[in-house]
């Protein structure tokens, strides 16, 4: 009976390992392996970015440059969705260009979006100094000439 009870322990922790330490799609599940499912698609229309579908696979937490909020990439594109949570005016969406980040770039504030819905929190996780975040950012932002409408989720930017 001894026995018994000491091998209950390490088969129930067995059991429930993989489910605590998978965090990536497992091939098989419909998600090639080696490939990063989509955490959603944002449609920019723009003079200066041009018009783009943008479906981002990482989410980069703000820490790395010193600002509140995340990077939405996508494998293969050059543009960027970032999220700022500024503490004086607010949150804003800004959408650049990776390789000209301050000659191509749109910015849009939550008073020109019919939708703008965030939530950034932190999981409790910190990796190298780096917090470690949850995201969630639904748009529907327009003015005259530019636009930018989709939603995308992360568990963890970091």
């Amino acid at each position: 009976m001894r026995a018994a009870a000491s091998l209950a322990l390490p088969l129930a922790a067995a059991a429930l390992l993989p489910g605590c330490l998978t965090s990536q799609p497992v091939a098989g599940t419909g998600t090639p392996a080696g490939t990063q499912a989509a955490l959603g698609s944002f449609a920019v229309a723009s003079k200066t970015l041009g018009d783009a579908v943008v479906t981002p696979t990482a989410c980069t937490g703000g820490d790395r440059e010193q600002f509140l909020g995340a990077d939405l990439t996508a494998a293969g594109s050059s543009l960027v969705v970032r999220l700022v949570v500024d503490p004086l005016e607010g949150p804003a969406v800004r959408v650049f260009a990776s390789e000209a980040q301050f000659d191509r770039t749109v910015v849009f504030r939550r008073a020109e979006c019919g939708v703008f819905h965030f939530s950034l929190d932190s999981t409790g996780w910190r990796v190298n100094d780096l917090n470690d975040y949850r995201l969630t950012l639904e748009l529907d932002c327009s003015r005259p000439g530019e636009s930018l409408k989709g939603s995308a989720s992360a568990t963890h930017c970091h």
